[in-house]
């Protein structure tokens, strides 16, 4: 089960993606609130390549009130300029347990341009969902199935009571360009990270990539989460042909707990 990254176009997406687990409580302490806002610039060097920004707002899904979750990534500069990208990623998500109740779609690639809709059904059946696809229909998903974009947080919540060992192995089920989508991500330790707030003690993480066009090793991803009860993306790194390309947090705003900082 990997991740199957089919060209550099969706290391914009993942950037700011990577990242189901069923069982939350309600009880359970968050790692999150409406108003946090993220922002990730994607560089290889001294040469920006893209930028993404995650955010959580208040949303209201069927008169009732739920997360809306919202990323954007885009090219920026001499890589707009060779290749455009410019998407969007939404997702409604229940306060209580983090599944969605509906994910939007909206790619911009180029020529190309995509809008899909995904609306999930929890609570029909006792041991799966429905995800009704505007693309492909119903179809039956695991329980608790995340969307892309909600899995992140949903993982970000999780892990508030996790201790994880060394290579011990995740598995994020999700349900992602109309296929049903499962992560692996194996935990790498603690490390440090030099940023432009201060250094950060962050969990390492490597999600299993597809091999092929740009990825030459499946361990050729790596995501340094803040080793904290935000549990945020700090650093990611991509080995890929041209050499490591990086995804660093610039701005951060509305965190639930203030970020520990040397």
């Amino acid at each position: 089960m990997i991740i199957p990254i089919k060209s550099k176009k969706h290391i914009y997406l993942l950037c700011a993606l990577i990242l189901n687990f069923t069982g939350i409580s309600a009880q359970q302490k968050k790692s999150f609130t409406t108003g946090e806002l993220l922002k990730y610039q994607v560089h290889y060097g001294f040469i920006r390549g893209g930028e993404a920004i995650l955010s959580v707002r208040e949303g209201t899904y069927e008169g009732k009130s739920v997360n809306s979750l919202y990323l954007n990534g885009k090219s920026v500069g001499l890589a707009s300029s060779l290749y455009l990208v410019d998407d969007t990623y939404e997702s409604f998500t229940d306060k209580e347990t983090n599944w969605p109740y509906k994910s939007i779609r909206n790619i911009h690639e180029n020529r190309y341009k995509h809008y899909s809709t995904q609306v999930f059904d929890h609570w029909s059946r006792k041991d799966s969902s429905i995800c009704n696809s505007s693309i492909t229909g119903k179809v039956v998903v695991v329980k608790g199935c995340q969307d892309i974009l909600s899995s992140f947080y949903y993982l970000r919540t999780l892990m508030l009571d996790k201790k994880p060992t060394l290579d011990e192995l995740f598995i994020v089920n999700t349900y992602f360009t109309d296929e049903k989508y499962p992560l692996v991500i194996r935990f790498k330790g603690f490390e440090k990270i030099k940023t432009k707030f201060g250094t950060i003690d962050c969990m390492k993480f490597m999600p299993e990539v597809l091999t092929g066009r740009v990825f030459k090793s499946k361990d050729d991803m790596a995501i340094w989460f803040s080793n904290d009860s935000n549990f945020i993306p700090i650093r990611i790194k991509f080995d890929i042909f041209i050499g490591s390309v990086y995804c660093d947090l610039i701005e951060y705003s509305g965190i639930l707990y203030p970020l520990k900082l040397e």
